[in-house]
């Protein structure tokens, strides 16, 4: 692959990162006068705002992926989310099957990513000097894409950009390996 394209490709695929973060990351307010809140709910799409109604009381907008908006009392929201930490799945720390789910997916990708430098530090110690293997840039490349769905998931735009740069790079050192490894061709001239 011509250096040109990977460069190319690398492009492409930071202006469609970033544009779909910024559409995550956009403030979706179903009220221009609706103040959105730091609160997670087992659904990571939803988003909540917090508006003051007409009689000066307040009440919690929960905007849903589908773009849904749900009008919730400060009472009902309190009950909600009293629930929710009252759930068998708040005892372990989580709110829902859902971001256990996730949660399992960020912890899969991790070890992944992790993993690479135990596989690294075997096959170093087994030839005596340094040495990286091809399985730590498949490790690397599959976690770094693993951890990037997670981080898409999150909301997170410190660890999206920290494994979107990396995955063609990973890439890179893959396909020059397996360049390396093809059977060359061998051109024999013409007996003149």
């Amino acid at each position: 692959m011509p250096r040109r394209n990977l460069i190319l490709g690398e492009v492409a695929f930071m202006v469609i990162l970033a544009a779909v973060t910024v559409w995550l990351f956009r403030s979706h307010s179903p009220s221009p006068d609706a103040v959105a809140v730091g609160i997670k709910l087992p659904d990571a799409s939803s988003q909540v705002y917090l508006q003051r109604q007409s009689d000066g009381s307040l009440v919690y907008l929960i905007r849903n992926w589908n773009g849904n908006v749900q009008r919730v009392s400060t009472d009902q929201m309190s009950q909600r989310l009293y629930d929710l930490g009252q759930s068998s799945w708040s005892s372990l720390g989580l709110s829902s099957p859902v971001v256990l789910f996730w949660l399992t997916v960020g912890f899969v990708g991790q070890l992944l990513f992790t993993g690479r430098f135990v596989v690294q530090y075997i096959a170093s110690e087994r030839k005596k000097k340094s040495v990286v293997p091809p399985v730590f840039w498949w490790f690397s490349l599959i976690g770094s894409l693993i951890l990037l769905s997670y981080f898409l998931w999150r909301r997170d735009p410190i660890g999206l950009l920290g494994q979107a740069f990396g995955s063609f790079i990973y890439l890179r050192n893959i396909l020059w390996i397996r360049n390396e490894s093809r059977p060359s061709v061998l051109t024999v001239p013409e007996a003149s």
